[in-house]
């Protein structure tokens, strides 16, 4: 039953792109429309493999590994 989120996902995020991208490309904000491609490929990416039920690591664990050297 994960094919119909994956495809609800994809066709929010294709809305998405499909509403914003042409204001941003008509006032040539072309560095706002890198950007706002990468953090949505970025979001569509890691809730495609939440709806797929991949088990993706703890970001705290990546935190804790850079910051763990300040002690408090």
């Amino acid at each position: 039953m994960e094919l119909p989120s994956f495809l609800a996902v994809l066709a929010i995020a294709a809305g998405t792109f499909w509403f914003e991208a042409p204001g941003l490309i008509r006032r040539k904000h072309t560095r706002e429309l890198v950007v706002f491609i990468l953090f949505l490929l970025i979001a569509t990416t890691l809730y495609c493999m939440l709806t797929l039920k991949v088990i993706l690591p703890n970001p705290f664990a990546l935190i804790k590994l850079i910051y763990g050297w300040i002690e408090a």
